[in-house]
């Protein structure tokens, strides 16, 4: 096993709990030049035992902490920890919701490993080098735990590349006909494609947001921008909306978005779908509605063009409209960055905000209260006059 020593003092983090050690604190790599990377123990500067992880020479991210104690990592250590996950899912999770992620990486203690079930399919992502190497065995715990489900493989992100990875996507076990699975979620039938859909198929992490989007709709004009294959239209329209607008310039997605406005017998005159950048869409339209969502893709990490489609956004509510806005963390944008782009943004479009409350990743996504980086959906929403 490789032996990673830290530079002095740079175990404090995994002390308190961090589960990463960056790069820079890395004084030396003891071990054979042809052990690969992988599973790891770490020391601090004087020799003394710090932690277990995994380590990747190639990323910013040197090590991901597995423990801080020197019990033996193996398949029944991944069989505990995995076990632990699905006992938490069976209290979090409703018995008229069949989709959630039952590994979420960090936050669960297995760093690296996604795993989300689809009914009676597993879907599953390996982000680094060192649960790459148990892949054999996080397969054969999963179909022990659940023997009718098939498991294939998501692992088709450019994140892998930093940890000297190529992506990879494929079936693990059993083999799918098709991509589209139907699932239920919170009562509310939807159609995934876990083929080649966003994520592993469906945005998981907005299960609680789309329920409570759903709640303010009852009897209002809703606009739902960045619609991808319509679960926030879904809520709305189950929620008594009167009428629904959704907007999205993806092709596949406009065509899954159909199948499920079929499956929930949503009547044409209620709702409608216009394929279309939403920035020109928001730009050239003229109706203005009760409420909104605006949910852009990763762009929204960038603070300028955040600010300039809330505005946009904004400018399309009607006064004492609700709009319910999300975008994506990362180091060079929290939530404080996002607060800052929606009073911008509120200014531009002479529209005065007011936040109502935060809106947060699904409680199946667990961040560890020592590792912020761990939550990577923040959102609000807003009473716009």
């Amino acid at each position: 096993m490789l032996i990673i020593q830290l530079k002095q003092n740079k175990e404090f983090p995994v002390m308190k709990g961090h589960p990463w050690v960056f790069s820079g604190a890395v004084d030396n790599v003891q071990g054979s030049p042809d052990e690969k990377p992988g599973l790891c123990r770490v020391i601090d500067s004087s020799g003394k035992f710090v932690c277990q992880g995994f380590y990747s020479p190639f990323s910013q991210i040197a090590v991901r902490v597995l423990t801080c104690t020197k019990e033996h990592v193996d398949r029944e250590f991944l069989r505990r920890r995995i076990t632990r996950c699905i006992e938490l899912r069976k209290k979090i999770i409703n018995g008229n919701t069949t989709c959630f992620r039952l590994v979420h990486s960090e936050g669960d203690g297995i760093p690296g490993l996604i795993v989300d079930i689809y009914n009676d399919v597993l879907v599953m992502q390996f982000l680094c080098a060192g649960i790459e190497d148990f892949k054999d065995e996080v397969v054969s715990i999963f179909r022990d735990i659940y023997p009718k489900c098939m498991i294939h493989e998501r692992s088709d992100i450019k994140s892998r590349n930093a940890e000297g990875l190529r992506p990879l996507s494929g079936p693990l076990h059993g083999e799918l006909n098709s991509g589209e699975i139907k699932v239920v979620e919170n009562g509310n039938p939807f159609l995934v494609d876990i083929l080649t859909g966003e994520k592993t198929g469906f945005f998981l992490d907005h299960r609680h947001n789309r329920e409570r989007f759903g709640s303010f709709a009852a009897g209002k004009d809703v606009l739902d921008l960045f619609s991808y294959t319509g679960s926030f239209s879904i809520y709305a329209i189950a929620g008594g909306a009167k009428s629904v607008v959704s907007v999205d310039n993806s092709s596949p997605a406009q065509s899954l978005l159909k199948k499920n406005m079929e499956i929930n017998q949503i009547k044409p005159f209620v709702w409608k779908h216009v394929r279309d950048d939403v920035s020109r869409f928001l730009s050239n339209e003229r109706a203005v509605y009760d409420l909104i969502i605006c949910d852009p893709p990763s762009f929204s990490k960038d603070f300028e063009e955040y600010m300039k489609i809330n505005s946009l956004a904004m400018a399309r509510l009607k006064p004492g409209g609700i709009l319910f806005t999300t975008g994506l963390l990362h180091s060079q944008f929290n939530s404080t960055d996002m607060i800052k782009a929606i009073n911008w943004a509120s200014e531009k479009a002479s529209r005065n905000a007011r936040i109502l409350e935060p809106l947060y990743q699904a409680s199946d996504f667990p961040v560890l209260p020592s590792h912020i980086q761990g939550a990577h959906l923040c959102g609000y929403i807003l009473y716009v006059e």
